[in-house]
């Protein structure tokens, strides 16, 4: 009768999770986060069983370990990347993989530690996103010019007066064609900084082609 109830309390916590997340509009929602914290759950379960019947030769913690690996596949499809440096869904994946610990836990029979990270989870699921808007975000971005003339662009003097940093800087001189492309790495933190400095760089006397990624 008791595993009955930790499956019960294990899609109640999971659920209160998956909550939170439909509400952000995330993939991962209520039921996904159900069923992960009720499987894992379960398999807790089994694996306490397994050893119970077998004895030693079957290792509860084997089962609990193979939960763990089988999430990280799970919380891997979670997360969207976009471009070079705008990746999605990692909090999703960290809530997958948070439940998972939940249903095991719960598995195991320890309500008590089972309530609280279900607690704080969700608190800083609600209320941690605030403090991360008003944090201070570096943000990077790839361009890629042409340029008609064989020399280097000087993109030190360009971007003097601007809050950006270069970090990685790639140089190709096209012989036949007399054409110089060049690929930097740049860090911003304000968006409007970046597009001021675009600006200036179209502006370039010779320029062929600008990409941004």
């Amino acid at each position: 009768m008791e595993d009955f109830l930790k499956l019960f309390i294990a899609a109640i916590l999971g659920g209160l999770i998956g909550i939170e997340r439909q509400i952000s509009g995330q993939s991962a929602g209520f039921r996904t986060q159900l069923l992960v914290c009720l499987g894992s759950c379960l398999f807790t379960i089994l694996s306490i069983h397994a050893y119970e019947t077998y004895g030693k030769s079957a290792d509860p913690g084997r089962i609990a370990a193979q939960v763990i690996v089988g999430i990280g596949f799970i919380g891997a499809g979670a997360i969207l990347r976009f471009g070079k440096s705008y990746i999605r869904g990692l909090t999703t994946a960290a809530s997958l993989w948070i439940v998972s610990a939940i249903g095991m836990s719960v598995g195991f029979g320890e309500y008590s530690i089972s309530g609280f990270a279900t607690l704080i989870s969700i608190v800083s699921l609600l209320t941690l996103r605030n403090i991360e808007n008003i944090l201070p975000i570096n943000r990077y971005i790839d361009i890629t010019i042409k340029m008609r003339d064989s020399e280097k662009l000087k993109f030190g003097k360009i971007i003097s007066g601007y809050d950006l940093k270069i970090l990685e800087s790639k140089f190709r001189f096209v012989k036949d064609q007399n054409i110089v492309e060049e690929q930097v790495t740049i860090k911003y933190k304000e968006p409007e900084q970046l597009e001021k400095f675009l600006e200036t760089l179209k502006k370039t006397p010779g320029l062929l082609e600008l990409h941004i990624s």
